[in-house]
């Protein structure tokens, strides 16, 4: 299977590299993750009680399994890998991959074929970049077309792997363990991959086998987690230092979700151990800073298999206008007119014109994409867009309060759209799919 070549990280979609306009608040964030006996069902987890609620089953009409996911806080929107396998007669067994994007309100997903699958993929909210982890190298992904582009071509395949990205630092790590047959032993090594470049520079090979990787920018810490342990990783060296012993069950699997609270500094891993007398299915809550933790109860879904933290972020008018100053736009007009939009959204929102405001954000977002990769730098053009459909909902702790109702910037393409037949709560703005 899939998920077993290829280890899954999640590292967080962290706020640390963001611009002015995005800071976590203090009720930190969400908890996703792919559950259910088929890998398919986009849930949320309370790390305390292992409460699992299931927001919607994503398996599709080939009943495919969902191997990696990752995010974009700022625009409410997950990406998810699925792998699709069909048998036709007489004998044939097609296998599929597929990129979702999931709408993190209300579950509604987009699908776009990718004819170069990663199993792997993880998002850079400071450049609105999705990379994937394939057989042939690090690539580049569009989540839209599903055209992938190679950035850096890996010389031997690994026994697992796994890919951490460094919000705003142009950088990808890539852990790598191979398995010898002669002396029954793992080896490992990092990878530093410059994202604008592809260049590569690998570590020495170190004994033992690297658990899958994950990046704290607030701590400024690169992880790895195996069944047992919580390491801090050189990736320079490549050498592991151990944080923390969370297990000491040797018989616990060796695990594939993880996920970061940056704004914490707490590290969500998955423990299960099979034991007919006392069976363990949970998350263990670990402060990578202080190596205290935090075990939920048992889970109340069978096969955790992927997680993803979404951060609760506020977005502001002012702050995206702060971005549009630091963006690097090269035309003074093209900033007047942003300045513009964001203005007319705001001054509608206050007079409770709602749709009216939908439509200038929509302007907005149009204005930002017609010069994206022109005066308007592609990196400030995603982030901008992403804040776009970030102001369309307002964000009190876990609350989100809408400042129109219905109809709004959609989180995928940015088109103003409405729900046919959604039934929304007063004061709560759907962004759909």
């Amino acid at each position: 299977m899939l998920k077993k070549l290829l280890v899954l990280v999640v590292p967080a979609a962290v706020l640390m590299a963001q611009a002015s306009p995005a800071s976590a608040d203090a009720s930190t964030g969400t908890l996703f993750g792919i559950t259910g006996f088929g890998q398919s069902v986009l849930s949320t987890i309370d790390p305390a009680s292992g409460a699992v609620t299931d927001i919607e089953d994503l398996a599709g009409p080939k009943q495919g399994q969902l191997v990696s996911i990752t995010g974009d806080p700022i625009a409410h929107r997950i990406y998810a890998m699925r792998s699709n396998t069909v048998f036709i007669p007489p004998s044939t067994i097609q296998v599929t991959q597929e990129l979702l994007t999931i709408n993190s309100v209300n579950g509604a997903f987009t699908t776009t074929g990718l004819a170069s699958p990663p199993g792997e993929i993880v998002f850079d909210p400071s450049t609105g970049t999705l990379f994937g982890l394939g057989f042939q190298g690090v690539l580049q992904l569009d989540p839209d077309t599903g055209k992938s582009t190679l950035l850096a071509p890996l010389a031997s395949r690994a026994d697992t792997s796994s890919l951490a990205v460094v919000p705003g630092a142009n950088r990808i790590y890539v852990g790598r363990s191979f398995f010898s047959f002669e002396t029954f032993d793992f080896t490992h090594q990092v990878l530093t991959i410059d994202t604008l470049t592809g260049a590569t520079t690998a570590s020495p090979l170190n004994p033992g086998r690297l658990g899958f990787l994950m990046y704290d920018p607030s701590a400024g810490l690169l992880l790895a987690a195996d069944n047992q342990n919580l390491y801090s990783v050189d990736p320079g060296t490549g050498a592991q230092i151990p944080i923390v012993n969370f297990n000491t069950n040797p018989g616990a699997l060796f695990f594939f979700a993880g996920a970061v609270d940056p704004s914490t500094n707490t590290v969500y891993v998955h423990l299960n151990v099979f034991d007919f007398s006392n069976p363990l299915d949970e998350v263990v809550a670990i402060n990578d800073l202080t190596a205290t933790i935090t075990p939920s109860a048992n889970l109340t879904t069978p096969q955790l298999e992927s997680m993803y933290f979404e951060p609760h972020v506020t977005v502001t008018p002012d702050g995206t206008k702060a971005d549009v100053v630091s963006g690097g736009i090269t035309k003074a007009g093209v900033v007047k007119t942003l300045f513009s939009d964001l203005s007319d959204a705001q001054a509608a929102q206050d007079r409770g014109q709602c749709k009216t405001a939908a439509n200038i954000y929509q302007q907005f977002i149009d204005d930002v994409n017609a010069q994206r990769g022109k005066s308007i730098p592609v990196a400030t053009a995603s982030r901008l867009v992403s804040e776009a459909c970030g102001l369309a909902t307002e964000r009190s702790g876990t609350t989100r309060r809408s400042i129109c109702r219905r109809t709004a910037p959609d989180a995928l393409t940015g088109s103003v759209v409405k729900r046919p037949g959604a039934e929304d709560a007063p004061g709560q703005w759907h962004l759909s799919p």
